[in-house]
């Protein structure tokens, strides 16, 4: 199991559906299960660019690891979780922790995630909710990395510029460092394998 870390914009939901449909990894994104609730707190929520509290993300997560575990999931690739310090003192706690491989930070620069947020149009990408998401995450990567690394969870910065190509041959090679697939299994993504780029930044 591997988590991905990255801002707003920075490309994990889609990195996580190309993980997904390319090398069969079980791909959660909290956003698209928390959605799926349809509880009108949590949109307001989202749609204004808060974190959902963490008791509701444990929860969540809870069900979805305990699923993944009772179907022999073993590539799973979590996609906004843990988002704060809390949610990996959960992991750590519930002994999650010793499925959790690595963390993967997508590094973008502020400048290109306002370009690329602007360019997929999404109703919630208002501007103060933009910036409410990008200051958390910025206050809680620190805290949640250093307590990860704590745990020899295995940490791996790359750079989240370029093409889905690009940023996924990264990833690749990081997974194949880490022994978690086949060193030189990276393909160029199938023209017939389609994947919403811009709604999933």
């Amino acid at each position: 199991m591997i988590t991905l870390f990255g801002a707003t914009g920075s490309g994990k939901s889609i990195q996580g559906q190309i993980l997904s449909r390319r090398l069969g990894w079980a791909w959660y994104s909290s956003r698209d299960m928390l959605s799926s609730m349809h509880n009108k707190d949590i949109m307001y929520k989202l749609d204004h660019g808060m974190f959902v509290d963490d008791d509701t993300m444990n929860s969540l997560m809870c069900d979805v690891m305990h699923r993944a575990h009772a179907r022999g999931v073993g590539r799973v690739v979590l996609d906004g979780f843990p988002s704060s310090y809390r949610q990996v003192r959960w992991l750590i706690d519930n002994h999650e922790i010793q499925y959790l491989t690595g963390a993967i930070v997508l590094r973008v620069p502020h400048g290109e995630l306002w370009k690329r947020l602007m360019e997929r149009k999404r109703v919630d990408d208002t501007r103060a909710a933009i910036e409410r998401r990008q200051d958390l995450y910025d206050r809680s990567i620190t805290g949640m990395i250093r307590a990860l690394s704590m745990e020899n969870v295995q940490i791996r910065e790359i750079n989240g510029i370029g093409t889905p190509d690009d940023v996924f041959e990264r990833i690749e090679e990081v997974l194949g460092e880490w022994n978690l697939i086949p060193r030189k299994q990276y393909t160029k993504i199938s023209e017939n394998v389609k994947i919403d780029y811009r709604s999933a930044i």
